[in-house]
């Protein structure tokens, strides 16, 4: 009896021991993949130059971002073991002419929504589907300011600086916004009246409520036009980023307004 429970008390420790291996090991699969910027060097077997396309991995937040060549992308991602699903793949809606870009970034985008697996070998990642090879990387140090974690949306005033990606007129005052998180107010002046209300952030999410505004009609020029795309740009917006010093707002994929960074 007593060797019996030796043998059981073994084969505990046997198991107990292979699943430590295990959560070690998927935690260096992990790391194999965050702290590093991707960038993309091949697509199903044909070499990549001079591409803005790069991956941004956080496997510990199940989250990614990026740029797919012509337009910034993010999403969720899964990883297990070295079995990784980025799901559906969200990007931001800008047209670019290069020759090229716009076809790369939908090839690029249709392969990593049908990605399987990945291996990893130095600074070199292969993403596969099942056992085809469709993307390769090369691993650089994360330039941390593309996106500007140190930033925050109350350490600046934020110029209006485009709609739409449709750059702004000229106009006698520029818009801008500015947040106080004590107060979690947010206002600003429209460039022709000022406006306040409220404000909320979780993570990347932001949300604007109880907008008012003063009631100055002004006819000089596009103010009343860019007035009135700037509040319901503020109204529609779901989610931000800060970016090498610009500040943009989405409503999901969509992006509504840019602004950039000045001293308060």
């Amino acid at each position: 009896m007593k060797g019996k429970y030796i043998q059981i008390s073994l084969k505990l420790l046997a198991i107990i021991g292979l699943l430590s291996v295990g959560a070690f090991a998927q935690n260096n699969w992990r790391n194999d993949l965050s702290g590093k910027r991707w960038d993309l060097t091949e697509i199903n077997g044909k070499r990549i130059y001079s591409s803005k396309a790069f991956l941004e991995i956080a496997p510990s937040e199940n989250r990614f971002t990026g740029n797919a060549g012509c337009n910034r992308m993010f999403g969720e991602v899964a990883v297990t073991g070295r079995n990784i699903n980025f799901g559906s793949v969200g990007t931001t809606k800008m047209f670019c002419n290069q020759t090229g870009v716009m076809k790369l970034e939908a090839d690029f985008v249709r392969a990593l929504e049908r990605v399987t697996r990945f291996e990893k070998n130095g600074n070199n990642l292969s993403l596969f589907i099942r056992n085809r090879l469709v993307l390769k990387f090369k691993g650089t140090t994360k330039d941390n300011s593309d996106n500007d974690a140190s930033v925050k949306l109350e350490d600046k005033k934020w110029v209006l600086e485009s709609i739409k990606n449709r750059s702004l007129p000229k106009v006698e005052i520029e818009p801008f916004i500015n947040f106080d998180k004590t107060k979690a107010s947010a206002g600003g002046n429209t460039g022709c009246n000022v406006f306040g209300g409220n404000y909320s952030v979780t993570g990347e999410t932001i949300r604007f409520s109880n907008i008012i505004s003063t009631m100055r009609a002004c006819i000089e020029d596009e103010r009343m036009n860019i007035e009135r795309e700037f509040k319901n740009g503020l109204e529609k917006a779901n989610r931000f980023e800060i970016v090498k010093g610009k500040l943009n707002l989405y409503q999901n994929r969509t992006l509504l307004l840019t602004f950039r960074a000045a001293a308060k």
